[in-house]
């Protein structure tokens, strides 16, 4: 498993699979290849091709696993990772000249 972290992906390889614990409502979505998914308390597997997406409904273990390689992005469904909020947001702030810092953005200090 390699995690790329400027694009939330997980790249997972054959014979590796991660386990998820608690994951109802995380949301996988595979980004290449085919992930095979096991949820405890959901009835029978998921198999998820690049651009497919399944929402865990049972709170048991989940183990997410590749066919041959594949990549995964996980999070809450129809919430946006944070770094690509942070990304939106400077893309706003910065379009069409400089507009007004919204209230809830904080400037970062090295």
């Amino acid at each position: 498993m390699k995690i790329d972290v400027s694009s939330g992906e997980i790249r997972l390889t054959d014979n590796c699979p991660i386990s998820l614990r608690g994951a109802r409502g995380l949301s996988i979505a595979c980004t290449a290849g085919t992930v095979w998914i096991t949820v405890a308390d959901e009835p029978g597997d998921t198999f998820l091709s690049a651009g497919q997406t399944h929402v865990v409904q049972g709170n048991g273990l989940a183990i997410v696993e590749s066919i041959g390689s594949g990549s995964i992005r996980i999070g809450k469904p129809g919430k946006q990772p944070a770094s690509r909020a942070w990304l939106a947001t400077l893309r706003r702030l910065f379009a069409g000249g400089q507009q007004a810092m919204p209230r809830h953005a904080t400037m970062l200090r090295p």
